[in-house]
């Protein structure tokens, strides 16, 4: 089951304006966020924006139809699994197969009844995290395939780098805030390293979630330092938005420590622990996550916004 719709993100893309509210309203008061786009040029600029859990695509638009935005987002390693529900006057049986080989996750008929769009976007966004073993509150891959991902790598005997990454003061953040306000953390986070390896990454740059606030980045060994460079600015420019105003301006909050103890621990801070294999033999990905684990422990001593590199000669 779905664990929260709270923080599920919707985008609309449809060139019809009473559509677009009609839409809007009803997942709304369901408690989605809904957006909303004109075209499929805006659509597909509001995708890399905003990264939407889920994508309601009208077949026909000016400028970009919808088959064409569905033909880039299958293009993207980063976007290839975002679940879309196509929209569509009629639904013709070449039309059908067309959306099913760009790898379209359902089709709806206008007009729809309220009932129905709102249980078609519920389970194609429950079935999509099931079948790729994906956490259910980024849509991120899951630890399967990012296992599988680290293996690969490791098989093919070519030269790659891990960036694990975590957050400094997180638990105290949660302690303080809830977990609600802790999971838009959690996804903020995911969409700044999927922006971060997007712009400064490859093609074929695999990321994954592997719970909580930990995330995984595999990417080739010239490109990491720019990765986490600018998730570095990245988290470091926007999360202050996230505290109240009080906690925001003194630059730490109050709160207690695992021992019971009230302190004051400071904003949250992106911790990153880089293993290269330029630098490391690695053989099998118990001892890339070994390495990475403590060095993500020297990461996070720092107290700041860092990553850490291991290069150690083996």
């Amino acid at each position: 089951m779905l664990d929260s719709i709270n923080d599920k993100k919707i985008l609309v893309v449809d060139d019809e304006k009473n559509l677009q509210e009609m839409v809007k309203d009803i997942l709304s008061a369901e408690g989605f966020t809904v957006i909303t786009a004109d075209n499929g040029k805006e659509g597909l600029k509001k995708i890399y924006e905003e990264s939407p859990d889920l994508i309601l695509l009208d077949c026909q638009m000016p400028e970009m139809d919808g088959y064409e935005v569905l033909s880039e987002i299958r293009r993207d390693p980063l976007l290839i699994n975002k679940p879309v529900i196509m929209l569509t006057v009629r639904c013709s049986e070449g039309d059908e197969v067309k959306g099913l080989r760009l790898g379209i996750d359902d089709y709806m008929t206008k007009p729809f009844k309220n009932s129905v769009l709102l249980a078609r976007v519920k389970t194609v966004i429950e079935r999509k995290a099931l079948s790729l073993g994906a956490n259910p509150l980024t849509m991120l891959a899951g630890n399967i395939a990012i296992n599988f991902e680290i293996e690969r790598r490791i098989s093919t005997g070519s030269q790659f780098a891990l960036l694990y990454i975590d957050l400094n003061n997180f638990k105290s953040f949660n302690d303080r805030y809830g977990f609600e306000r802790g999971d838009k953390i959690i996804k903020h986070t995911a969409n700044i390293m999927v922006r971060a390896t997007r712009e400064n990454g490859n093609s074929g740059d695999f990321i994954g979630h592997v719970g909580g606030d930990d995330f995984v980045v595999v990417t080739t060994v010239d490109k990491y330092p720019k990765i986490c460079e600018r998730a570095i600015q990245l988290f470091d420019d926007s999360i202050k938005e996230f505290y109240d105003t009080l906690d925001r301006t003194q630059g730490y909050i109050i709160t207690e420590d695992r021992q019971g103890k009230v302190q004051k621990f400071p904003l949250m801070g992106i911790a990153i622990a880089v293993v290269s294999t330029e630098h490391t033999k690695i053989t099998h990905a118990a001892q890339l996550s070994e390495i990475a684990a403590s060095l993500k422990k020297l990461a996070k001593q720092q107290n700041k916004s860092a990553y850490v590199v291991e290069r150690r000669k083996e």
